[in-house]
């Protein structure tokens, strides 16, 4: 194999949305939800709601179960259900890893359905890890609930 300068092999920066715009990527473990341009966009921080603007300086924060709004004027805005994850605020790209996510556009029984099927699992988990992620899962379920109700 030839030798190869290490900058070739770094991937490229992303590019970075039209001025006054936000660049959102909703992304899961196994898969990426969503990629918004936005005005703005409002994460449910563990410190507390926080709103994104354009120009933003960077910041990099741990988020909460609760609800991500995408906001773009003219439009309705687009809403999820994130649970805890982080985001990385830079150069107008917001990346939000979230353990799990859903559209606002819910089925509940479907995920009342998944919050029991959580309950059960959590039960038969000897792994101590495996419960913690479970538990998350749990939380996540009750909050889209409590959300829904209230």
């Amino acid at each position: 194999m030839p030798d190869t300068p290490v900058q070739s092999r770094l991937p490229l920066p992303e590019e970075a949305p039209p001025k006054g715009k936000i660049r959102v990527k909703l992304i899961c473990p196994l898969y990426e939800i969503a990629v918004l341009e936005a005005d703005s966009v409002l994460l449910p921080a563990v410190d507390g709601d926080i709103l994104i603007l354009p120009e933003r300086a960077p910041i990099f924060f741990n988020l909460t179960a609760g609800r991500m709004i995408v906001y773009n004027k003219g439009q309705k805005p687009i809403s999820f259900f994130v649970s805890g994850g982080i985001c990385e605020v830079r150069r107008n790209l917001c990346p939000v890893l979230a353990w799990g996510a859903e559209e606002e556009k819910i089925d509940v029984k479907k995920i009342e359905a998944q919050l029991q099927n959580a309950k059960n699992v959590l039960k038969d988990y000897r792994n101590e890890l495996g419960k913690i992620e479970v538990a998350s899962r749990i939380d996540f379920y009750q909050k889209i609930l409590e959300s829904l109700k209230g």
